[in-house]
C-alpha cells in the first residue's frame, strides 16, 4: 500500500463524517473519532481498549433509541439511553460492537469512571474452546489482572502479522491434546454493563502451573502453550480454586 496518500484522498477521509469529525483507521476501518451533532460535539475513546457491548442481544444494544439520530451517508449514529449521560453510539469500526461516543463536556469524567477499577465486577469464563460459564469473583487484584491481561495481549497467538510469532514459539511447548482438560479465560465487565474486555486468551492449569494457550495443533492433536509467570499464575490458579462453581 502507498504509504503517501494524495490531497485528494486526504480531504475525502476528513468529509467521511461531516462537520468537523476527526477520523483515524483502525484494522482497514475509518473510525471518527469525534463527530458534531446538532451543535454538539461527541468523542470517542473514553473507554480505552475497552469491547463495547452494543451487539444485537447484549443490554448496551436494548438501549439504543430506534430512530436514527444522524446519518453522514457512511454512517448512522443513535442515541444511547443512558440517565444523566448524553452518548451516541455508530456500528463501525473494527469490534462488532461499534464505538460509543460522550458529549465532549463529559469526556473527562468518563476517562476517569472507566479507568477506576472498582467500576467493574471481574470474572473468569469456563469452557473448552470459548467461555460458556461465567463465574464471578468478588474479591481480585486489579492490578494483578492488568498484569494477565499485558501477558496475554503480548503473548496471544496473531494470525494477522501485526506481530511476530516467532519470539513466542521460542519460549512455547507442545502439551498432548488430550491433557487439555478445560480452558479459562479472565475479564471485566464495567458495572453499568456497556464494556467489557475481551474474553481471550485462553488459559488452562497443567501440573499446578498456569498455562495461556497460544494454539491447538489438530494436525500434531497438540496444545501449543505459554507459561504464565509463577506468581502470577499461581494467583489466578488461588482464585479460581476459591471461587469455584
Amino acid at each position: 500500500m502507498n504509504k503517501f496518500l494524495s490531497p485528494l484522498f486526504c480531504l475525502l477521509l476528513l468529509s467521511l463524517t461531516g462537520c468537523g469529525a476527526i477520523n483515524r483507521v483502525i484494522s482497514g476501518f475509518v473510525v471518527p473519532t469525534s463527530v458534531t451533532i446538532e451543535g454538539v460535539t461527541y468523542r470517542s475513546g473514553f473507554y480505552g481498549e475497552l469491547y463495547p457491548m452494543f451487539e444485537v442481544g447484549d443490554i448496551g444494544s436494548d438501549t439504543l433509541q430506534k430512530d436514527i439520530l444522524y446519518d453522514d451517508g457512511m454512517h448512522k449514529f443513535r442515541r444511547v439511553d443512558f440517565e444523566r449521560h448524553d452518548w451516541v453510539h455508530s456500528y463501525i469500526g473494527e469490534y462488532s460492537g461499534g464505538v460509543v461516543y460522550c458529549a465532549e463536556n463529559e469526556w473527562e469524567q468518563m476517562l476517569d469512571y472507566y479507568a477506576d477499577p472498582i467500576n467493574f465486577e471481574y470474572y473468569y469464563g469456563v469452557g473448552y474452546y470459548i467461555s460458556e460459564k461465567a463465574v464471578n469473583i468478588p474479591a481480585i487484584d486489579p492490578q494483578k489482572f492488568d498484569e494477565l491481561l499485558a501477558f496475554g495481549k503480548e503473548n496471544e497467538y496473531n494470525p494477522f502479522g501485526e506481530r511476530s510469532n516467532e519470539k513466542v514459539m521460542q519460549k512455547a511447548r507442545k502439551i498432548p491434546e488430550a491433557e487439555f482438560q478445560e480452558g479459562v479465560c479472565f475479564y471485566k465487565v464495567s458495572k453499568d454493563g456497556y464494556f467489557t474486555t475481551i474474553k481471550s486468551p485462553m488459559y488452562f492449569v497443567h501440573n499446578g502451573k498456569l498455562l495461556l494457550v497460544f494454539f491447538h495443533d489438530a494436525g500434531l492433536d497438540e496444545v501449543v502453550a505459554v507459561d504464565v509467570p509463577d506468581k502470577l499464575g499461581q494467583y489466578f490458579i488461588d482464585l479460581m480454586e476459591q471461587y469455584q462453581q
